[in-house]
């Protein structure tokens, strides 16, 4: 399907926003905000939705819940701008069940967009049980890597340790072993495709390939929240 609801005029608002750094401005109009921004985003997030709670029916799917704020939080930082020029969905489990930083995300940056699963500020006893589920090639982790191999759109990301912390471990297993935080994602510095909305059906068929990666690291939580 052709979902065309994103469009330049987004991207000029929120960077426009976020160079007024304005509070009043943004009040005059945040009705063109929610339509130009908020909405799209709405509506993408309904679309999706049937296809995250396939993958797995505890992803929180309400928009209002997915979307990140375009007003930022600027209380504990050094950044005190107001807005941001960018916008975001995550689909993660509520905290009760899950970590929520283990999600799915779609992104729209003014330097392009891109989606995936990303695990941010891994509790380090998690990261141990991922790592001890590569290094016994557990099941879950062997889909992972097949998923991946076979899901070329995506690249895994993380920060990886100076010294690897199993340097004996396989090569295939390395670029997995050695991350401080782990994820996939792909990116695109070019915004045609989100323009004239012939990214959606690539981008579903590519969420649901990758699934394995995802059900990967949620297997190791799970495990641990056993223990």
């Amino acid at each position: 399907m052709i979902f065309d609801q994103f469009t330049p005029q987004m991207l000029d608002f929120l960077a426009e926003n976020h160079i007024r750094n304005s509070k009043p401005w943004y009040e005059e109009h945040k009705e063109l905000c929610r339509t130009l921004a908020i909405e799209p985003f709405y509506q993408l997030t309904e679309l999706m939705a049937p296809t995250m709670l396939e993958i797995d029916p505890q992803l929180v799917v309400i928009p209002y819940k997915a979307l990140s704020r375009v007003r930022r939080d600027n209380r504990f930082t050094k950044n005190k701008d107001l807005y941001r020029d960018h916008l975001w969905l995550t689909f993660r489990h509520p905290k009760k069940h899950l970590s929520d930083s283990l999600c799915y995300y779609f992104e729209v940056e003014q330097e392009g967009w891109g989606y995936g699963i990303g695990y941010y500020a891994i509790p380090s006893n998690i990261r141990e049980e991922y790592r001890q589920m590569i290094l016994n090639h557990d099941i879950h982790y062997l889909a992972a890597r097949k998923a991946l191999a076979e899901t070329p759109d995506f690249t895994m990301y993380g920060d990886c340790y100076k010294r690897p912390p199993y340097p004996d471990a396989p090569e295939e297993d390395q670029i997995w072993l050695n991350r401080k935080n782990i994820g996939v994602s792909f990116f695109s510095e070019d915004h045609t495709a989100l323009f004239d909305g012939t990214f959606y059906d690539i981008m579903i068929d590519n969420i649901k390939r990758i699934a394995p990666f995802y059900y990967f690291l949620r297997t190791a939580e799970e495990r641990v929240r056993r223990q």
